[in-house]
């Protein structure tokens, strides 16, 4: 995956390439026989399971590109804590110039766990058949009753995310994972908490994604931002932890999140562009339901005689949604609450219930210089060029999702004039 330079030369993106993909119609369909071929492909061996704990933690770290060095402080980071009686940390690890191993993180140790099929190869971490295979393995292997799975790797919005630049198959010399490939993979797996370190996946677009998959995920985390090299601070997530492992999914989703602005903070200037929410996905049907209420009344005032007015309205919002750390095209997406809680200023009774239900949906924080992301973002071009040339979007990738379909898409065609 090629790099992009984001943040001040720091951040995890990657650029629009294009990998196979279907659209959640189609996945949705055909998910019981994806589920029911799996095995045959990536035969999950048994062992024998331990315990059962109160948390594991898995991190699938998809390293095999140029993220590869951070992928070692990260590790590191993860070692300084280990895992305990109550908190397995388990961690599939595919290098940039070596194979892939599942690991048990202990304190200043790897353990290579035993019987998992995929140790010793070079393993396409962007094969959802790859992810699935790790999640079902070490759910069985390290049983606990609450799970937390973390995406590790670049991100691009409604893309996907986890690149691998050396699948081991010369047909497919690279992969991806798409949101549907993610929400397939994860089929009939209770999560507590789905975390994303890569960058801007903090958008309504894609939990709604996940919603649409009937994914059994309580929290998202996630920023509409970008993330840093550095990633998540995974000794100071991990060391919280450990120290209150009774701590349900919603303190942890918020603890992840305090963690994080607390780490960049201590850092220099120009990495404290950062921002992180933690999304309760109970809410999230009913963002998307309020979200097209309101852009009816918009689309209505738009082909009304009050036009020009509304055409005045929804592009201060528009600005005033707007996030100074916007590049790379990234300049498309605005911040939801803030985007929501302008229009609210001219009247939008609509728009208000949406930002007051957005309030209760998601625990976000931000450095000062993020201060205008309220922690999701939607994607609304700045431009008519940039939406009708398509510049620095994909609408193939965007009209894959669901979210076009619940009244947005036709709100941005009104509003661009078509």
């Amino acid at each position: 995956m090629g790099k992009l330079v984001g943040l001040n030369g720091v951040g995890r993106e990657m650029t629009k390439r294009r990998v196979g993909r279907f659209s959640c119609r189609v996945l949705i369909l055909s998910l019981m026989s994806f589920v029911l071929i799996v095995p045959a492909i990536i035969p999950i061996s048994n062992v024998e399971a331990q315990p059962r704990s109160q948390w594991t933690f898995m991190v699938y770290l998809d390293a095999d590109n140029n993220l590869d060095s951070f992928a070692y402080q990260n590790v590191d980071d993860m070692m300084t804590v280990g895992s305990t009686r109550n908190v397995n940390i388990v961690v599939l690890w595919d290098k940039y110039d070596d194979v892939a191993n599942l690991y048990e993180i202990k304190s200043d140790e790897l353990d290579i766990v035993r019987g998992f099929a995929l140790n010793g190869k070079e393993a396409n971490m962007g094969d959802p058949d790859t992810l699935r295979s790790f999640v079902r393995f070490t759910m069985r292997s390290f049983r606990a009753s609450h799970y937390v799975l973390v995406l590790w790797d670049h991100g691009d919005d409604f893309s996907g995310c986890c690149w691998d630049d050396h699948t081991g198959d010369p047909e497919v010399p690279e992969d991806g994972l798409t949101h549907q490939e993610i929400a397939g993979a994860l089929s009939g797996v209770e999560l507590d908490i789905l975390a994303f370190d890569t960058c801007v996946e903090g958008m309504i677009e894609v939990v709604y994604e996940y919603a649409c998959y009937g994914s059994q995920i309580d929290y998202v985390v996630a920023t509409e931002g970008y993330v840093p090299y550095s990633g998540y601070p995974y000794s100071a997530v991990l060391n919280a932890l450990a120290a209150n492992s009774d701590m349900d999914s919603s303190d942890l989703s918020m603890v992840m999140v305090d963690e994080y602005i607390a780490y960049y903070d201590s850092k220099r200037p120009a990495s404290r562009l950062v921002q992180m929410g933690a999304i309760d996905m109970t809410y999230v049907d009913l963002i998307v339901e309020q979200l097209g209420s309101l852009t009816d009344v918009l689309e209505e005032g738009l082909l009304g005689p009050d036009s020009e007015n509304y055409h005045g309205w929804i592009a201060a919002a528009r600005g005033a949604g707007n996030m100074g750390w916007s590049e790379y095209g990234w300049e498309a997406y605005v911040d939801l609450p803030t985007f929501a809680n302008t229009l609210g200023t001219f009247d939008f009774h609509e728009a208000t219930i949406v930002y007051e239900t957005l309030k209760d949906a998601v625990y976000s924080k931000a450095s000062w210089a993020m201060k205008s992301a309220e922690g999701m973002g939607i994607f609304f071009p700045s431009s008519y060029a940039s939406f009708y040339s398509k510049i620095w979007w994909n609408p193939e990738d965007y009209l894959a999702m669901q979210f076009p379909y619940e009244g947005f898409w036709a709100f941005l065609q009104t509003y661009w004039g078509k």
